[in-house]
């Protein structure tokens, strides 16, 4: 009965994420392209605009509150990725992601920031440089993934990392940053300590 239900609620979202899917082509018919084989949470949600273009690979299973988002860029996404809760990907020029790489919860990919130099920042613009992400890459949970980053095939990147910058294919990325400890009141002794951030 248990086995029953599951593959019942599996059918279930599998015609759910095909409406989806023929619903996003729909209004993006110059710009979306996806196969119909695709296992989407009912909340990701998947956008392209001013001139932005998603092509996305087969079997691609993704969380609750998963964003796809081609603002202008070109997003690609390889086949059998995944993606946990809360992942964002943005591209205002362009964010490729090869096969079979998984995403912890709430990571983030920007190809983009503000320009900050002069002026006011939320008029400033954007300074963009392409994100490429290989095969069989494993991101942690909270990650920020930064404009120029490149991370080559079977990579790891440890929770709460944020990265920019070119990673070797099989490097795993775990940075460390310290913690500031002290007791309460005036007298208090404050000590600090170097704190690895494992993976997610």
């Amino acid at each position: 009965m248990i086995i029953l239900k599951k593959r019942m609620a599996l059918y279930a979202r599998s015609a759910l994420t095909l409406l989806k899917i023929a619903f996003v082509k729909l209004f993006n018919v110059r710009s979306f392209f996806s196969p119909p084989a695709q296992d989407f949470s009912l909340t990701t949600k998947i956008s392209a605009h001013d001139n932005g273009k998603i092509t996305l690979g087969a079997r691609i299973h993704t969380k609750r509150n998963v964003v796809f988002e081609a603002d202008g860029g070109a997003l690609e996404i390889g086949s059998g990725c995944f993606f946990n809760n809360g992942c964002m990907v943005v591209a205002k020029e362009r964010v490729q992601i090869g096969s079979y790489s998984s995403f912890g919860p709430n990571v983030l990919i920007y190809d983009h920031d503000h320009v900050i130099d002069e002026g006011s920042i939320h008029d400033s613009g954007f300074a963009t440089a392409p994100v490429v992400i290989g095969n069989n890459v494993w991101i942690g949970a909270g990650c920020v993934i930064l404009r120029g980053t490149v991370i080559g095939d079977d990579c790891v990147v440890g929770a709460g990392s944020v990265v920019k910058g070119v990673y070797e294919p099989g490097t795993v990325v775990i940075q460390k940053r310290a913690e500031t400890l002290r007791s309460r009141g005036a007298q208090g002794k404050e000590t600090e300590k170097e704190v690895d951030v494992a993976n997610g």
